[in-house]
């Protein structure tokens, strides 16, 4: 039952806070934490009380469940924001030719540019900066629309991350035929009937057509009586 709850309630927490006071479980957003010691917890029962807590450290108050959803959705907005920033600085250095350029960190941009034409130990050596760059320049052609980019390996990436995707499409299409004949072999079986499955092209799509056929048993001739398809 606490697997389905947290199927259905992903962000709620997985364990229970126990107050070290009176060591009944505190609610989310309902108690307070120190925040020197580790799993040192109090509910706003025992917080309250006259006299107070007798503990060395600060104490803060447990954010609340829309509170922690809140500070959560902020974190992910701030994160989009700061890609974009960065996203649209490296555009701006690869295209600038001032030496003296006044937007923001600019220069700093152009630097890792010579770095990654300099470094000898490169990304897959473990060089820290070459991998900050490379990571920018990935996320930079997945976003790209322009043919005449002037980021560095642009193009070249782009064409990396088209063959990839064909690679990955051709994978999911042979495992779809691949159902679908055992599905079919499967029926036929079953039914006597004999299923065919092809691989075809309609109108630029690739689709997987079935064929359940029928050889009458006076005739050679193969008669069709349905089919169906699939887009892969």
């Amino acid at each position: 039952m606490m697997v389905l709850y947290h199927l259905h309630n992903p962000t709620a927490p997985a364990f229970v806070t126990t107050c070290n006071v009176c060591h009944l479980d505190i609610e989310t957003g309902q108690g307070w934490r120190c925040e020197v010691c580790p799993d040192y917890d109090v509910c706003n029962s025992c917080y309250q009380k006259d006299g107070g807590i007798d503990h060395p450290h600060k104490l803060t108050n447990h954010p609340s469940m829309a509170e922690r959803d809140a500070q959560n959705k902020e974190a992910r907005q701030l994160r989009v924001l700061q890609l974009r920033k960065m996203l649209d600085l490296l555009v701006h250095a690869s295209q600038c030719r001032s030496a003296h350029c006044q937007y923001p960190n600019c220069r700093k941009v152009k630097g890792l540019f010579r770095h990654g034409i300099q470094c000898k130990t490169r990304a897959s050596g473990g060089c820290v900066l070459c991998k900050k760059m490379w990571y920018l320049l990935q996320l930079h052609a997945r976003a790209c629309k322009e043919s005449e980019c002037h980021v560095p390996r642009c193009r070249d990436l782009k064409e990396h991350l088209r063959r990839l995707q064909q690679q990955s499409d051709s994978r999911r299409r042979a495992a779809v035929m691949e159902m679908m004949r055992q599905r079919a072999a499967e029926v036929a079986a079953n039914s006597g009937q004999k299923i065919e499955v092809k691989l075809m092209k309609f109108l630029g799509d690739e689709i997987c057509l079935i064929q359940w056929l029928t050889i009458p048993s006076r005739s050679s001739d193969v008669v069709c009586e349905c089919s169906h398809w699939v887009i892969l």
